[in-house]
């Protein structure tokens, strides 16, 4: 922007650095300080205050303390000279800076002293800050016809910047209510007119509230899109706080906590720096709190914030930080009757501020906590107040409200209705989560339906309907794998930052292998993945999840002679359900704990084996602890379903930690044929599919793996017409294009699991690691897939058993079946196994039956591979 004034001219100056603030507000200031300069030498108090006033206008923005010295300098020169105006103008910058350090009231009186000083133009100017006032006192209540009013002015006048204010900041108002559309027509003329104006840091603000609209609609991808598309910008300090807090908003919807909790520290540590009022972060520490499961000090948080804002007379504020020590009170199991008076009076101080939403939803609390306290009647008249919440409120607040009516119905002994208002919760996430089209927002969504699924599931399992209980397991397991799967947005940039990140890895291993640090590298690997993540994250849902519930009568046809077992957990406790031919049949297995412990001691013998650094004493003291472990596996978890299950093969539907289970390890499923799978849903929409017909088999030997080449040569020479990638031939790009549409592929490879970020899983080619984003990319995944590489197999298990991992995601694309390791394997033992595989591929025998049969032929070296599962259908 070119500064067309004399610059011997102070007030002109002033008044261009004022106008420069909201599009450069750093080199607003330095035109505001010599402006300044200027008229202290010209003796020109005018000019003086109009050059504070721009000035502090700068500091704010750039969230410098000093802002409000220096608006109260300008305030005191003008009043000394008699500047009327120029000082009513300073005077709102005043209001604005008291409010944003909380004292409300002296930020009215100045306000007020400003417009009675001032003409009806900058009276309706002045509605800005008004605007802003209400937001920082907490009320909602938007003067519609007064802003209207002076929006007619401003068009009159023709003052489109400060037109774009006053829309921003009633657009910003009219989504803290709710009012969402509203809202996004105000906001979106105000960018427009802002970018017209070169106001980028004005636009910036709008950008920021458009975002947090797209979350309130629950449009998640759009809203993460947005942040990211800001987070490039270089903005002052303030700005940049509320793009943070938004993005902690967003996260913590998402339930990606560690991501959200990181958002909120920079935000605080933002508002810090510029001596901001951060009552939204401290309200968000507590969400956030919650969320991380600690109940008790998301407790102890929300009643010292709420003493803080009450002692400063900031009651809307105040009762938003009672409600949520209510919230925290139901979560922590201790709520008492006086508690709930206590929110009542909030909910009636936020309806009487204009916050409807949030009085509804601390209704909703009520509701929840009066049916915890045995008031069923209170919780039906508290519920009843939250119409408006239920029908257009977040996701998350619809869901609550349907689980608060099953609890109420559930009290009343309404155990069908409790039931059905939870099937109707469900079905809202089922709705929003075919908006998502990210594999790890898919996942994380099902633990906003958690708690709805197990009271269902509790009713059904507190009952004798056998079929009621496992259409209730099936209701939130594994979901988000039976939507269709969506490609990664078609971003160049995420593209070079794929093939980039690949190289850095690539570049890690070599350093690493030469014994040297790489700390420089690890930074650049951190932020690749971080842009990859998020980008990928901007591709929406296309919808069309599969929400039937599998009929017996369907997975009886479809088992034939094999038996399913679904293993459940609740509130600590094992159960399973079987089914073989024509019998549903329950089994109550016991606690969890000691069979998860067994696990642990199991896979980590089995880890031992594999690394094979130990001494012939050693490694029978290790297969001897293995087997004790398989043992009391197979005492705990099979041998109660025996007299149901006999000698069949099975299907199993794991849960939890036991996803990572090494089946074929227990002794009695030694040599059975097993298929394990994320649902009973998924296996039995995998086994339905139709076979391609054209048989395509792709061999892939990987590098640093001495007999992977022999490995990929033997499978291949088996199938007769195959492609074989060898080594420097198997780069990421020839892979994935080899894997499209293959019928039998086969990788011989180091494969790491990330358990830290699951959709980083790889597999070690000749230009470095292929990753499950990359994977993604395949418009067929192909139909059987040998995964040989340690711990492929293993998945991250989120609420609702939805899965993250590498074979996780080829079995959400589409794969039939994958054949992968929990555990590492030793590399020689592994090259005869899965030559022995294949083998039986060949001959006819169906994917379960060819790994049972080749586990077992083994002998020896059997309990060094008995981590490998058979994954999705046999």
């Amino acid at each position: 922007m070119t500064i067309a004034v004399s610059q011997d001219d102070a007030l002109q100056l002033a008044e261009a650095a004022y106008g420069l603030v909201e599009a450069d507000p750093s080199r607003a200031g330095t035109l505001a300080a010599l402006a300044l300069r200027r008229a202290r030498g010209q003796r020109n108090p005018d000019a003086e205050v109009a050059a504070l006033h721009a000035l502090s206008f700068a500091q704010y923005e750039l969230g410098d303390p000093q802002a409000i010295r220096t608006i109260r300098r300008a305030v005191r020169i003008g009043e000394r000279h008699g500047l009327t105006r120029r000082t009513a103008l300073a005077r709102r910058r005043l209001a604005l800076d008291l409010a944003g350090r909380g004292a409300i009231s002296a930020a009215t009186r100045e306000l007020d002293l400003a417009y009675a000083a001032l003409d009806p133009h900058e009276q309706a100017r002045s509605e800005v800050f008004r605007i802003a006032l209400l937001w920082y006192a907490g009320t909602a209540i938007v003067p519609l016809e007064t802003t209207d009013r002076a929006l007619a002015t401003l068009r009159r006048q023709g003052d489109a910047f400060w037109e774009a204010r006053l829309l921003r900041n009633r657009g910003g108002l009219l989504a803290e209510r709710g009012d969402t559309a509203a809202a996004e027509r105000d906001l979106t003329r105000a960018c427009r007119l802002l970018t017209e104006l070169n106001a980028s840091s004005a636009a910036f603000r709008v950008e920021n509230e458009l975002a947090r609209i797209a979350l309130v609609r629950g449009d998640l991808p759009e809203c993460l899109s947005r942040l990211d598309a800001m987070e490039s910008q270089d903005v002052a300090a303030p700005a940049a706080a509320e793009l943070a807090l938004i993005r902690a908003q967003a996260t913590a919807s998402a339930r990606l906590r560690t991501e959200s909790l990181a958002a909120l520290a920079e935000a605080q540590r933002l508002w810090k720096r510029t001596h901001r009022d951060d009552h939204m972060g401290r309200l968000e520490a507590i969400r956030l709190t919650l969320l991380a499961g600690d109940a008790p000090a998301g407790r102890e948080l929300a009643r010292r914030t709420q003493r803080s804002f009450a002692a400063q007379h900031r009651e809307v504020v105040a009762a938003r930080a009672a409600a949520l020590a209510l919230v925290a009170g139901i979560a922590a199991g201790v709520t008492r009757r006086s508690e709930l008076r206590s929110a009542r009076q909030a909910a009636a101080t936020l309806a009487a501020a204009g916050w409807r939403g949030d009085a509804e939803r601390v209704r909703l609390t009520i509701a929840r906590a009066a049916v915890e306290l045995g008031s069923p009647a209170l919780a039906t008249r508290e519920l009843a107040a939250c119409t408006t919440l239920r029908r257009r409120g977040p996701v998350a607040d619809r869901i609550e409200a349907w689980h608060v009516e099953a609890l109420v119905l559930q009290a009343r002994g309404d155990h069908g209705g409790a039931q059905r208002a939870a099937r109707h919760g469900l079905g809202l996430l089922e709705r929003y989560r075919e908006t998502l089209g990210a594999s790890d927002l898919r996942a994380a969504a099902s633990e906003i339906g958690v708690e709805l699924a197990q009271l269902g599931l509790r009713i059904a399992l507190a009952g004798s309907d056998n079929g009621a209980a496992l259409s209730w397991a099936e209701r939130l397991r594994g979901s988000a794998m039976r939507l269709p799967p969506v490609r990664p947005p078609n971003d160049p940039e995420l593209r070079d930052h794929e093939i980039n990140l690949r190289r850095v890895n690539a570049e890690i291993q070599h350093e690493q292998r030469a014994g040297r640090a790489s700390q420089t590298l690890r930074v650049r690997q951190g932020a690749l993945e971080e842009s990859i993540r998020r980008r990928a994250r901007h591709a929406a849902g296309s919808g069309g999840l599969d929400t039937g519930e599998p009929s017996r009568s369907a997975l009886r046809s479809a088992l034939g002679g094999a038996a399913l077992v679904e293993l459940i957990e609740l509130d600590g406790t094992l159960t399973a359900l079987t089914i073989t031919g024509a019998r549903l049949t329950r089994h109550e297995l016991g606690l969890l704990a000691p069979v998860t412990e067994q696990l642990d001691w199991l896979r980590f013998g089995l880890t031992r084996l594999a690394a094979g650094r130990q001494t012939r004493e050693q490694r029978e003291a290790t297969l001897a602890g293995a087997r004790a472990s398989a043992q009391a596996l197979d005492q705990e978890l099979l041998a109660p379903l025996i007299d149901a299950v006999g000698d069949r093969p099975l299907v199993l539907i794991p849960t939890g930690a036991l996803h990572g289970v090494p089946w074929a390890a227990l002794p009695g499923l030694r040599g059975r044929p097993l298929v394990v799978a994320p649902s009973a849903a998924t296996w039995l929409r995998l086994q339905s599919r139709a076979r391609r017909r054209a048989a395509k088999v792709v061999a892939v030997a990987g590098p640093r793996l001495r007999h992977a080449a022999a490995e990929a040569d033997g499978v291949a020479a088996l199938y007769g017409d195959a492609t074989v990638l060898g080594r420097q031939q198997a780069t990421a790009a020839a892979v994935i294009q080899a894997l499209n549409g293959a019928t039998v592929a086969h990788l011989a490879c180091h494969g790491q699991f990330r358990s830290d970020s699951p959709l980083f899983s790889s597999l070690e080619l000749a230009d470095g690691p292929l990753n499950v984003y990359e994977l993604q990319r395949l418009s067929r995944a192909p139909e059987l897939i040998v995964l040989s590489a340690c711990d492929l197999a293993a998945s991250e298990t989120r609420p609702g058993d939805e899965l993250l991992g590498f074979a996780a995601a080829l079995i959400a694309m589409g794969s039939r079946t994958v054949i992968a390791s929990v555990v590492p394997v030793p590399d020689a033992a592994t090259k005869r196994l899965m030559v022995a595989l294949h083998g039986q591929l060949v001959a006819g025998r169906s994917p379960a039956v060819a790994l049972a049969g080749a586990q077992a032929a083994l002998g020896p070296a059997r309990a060094a591979l008995a981590g490998f599962v058979c994954l999705g259908t046999g």
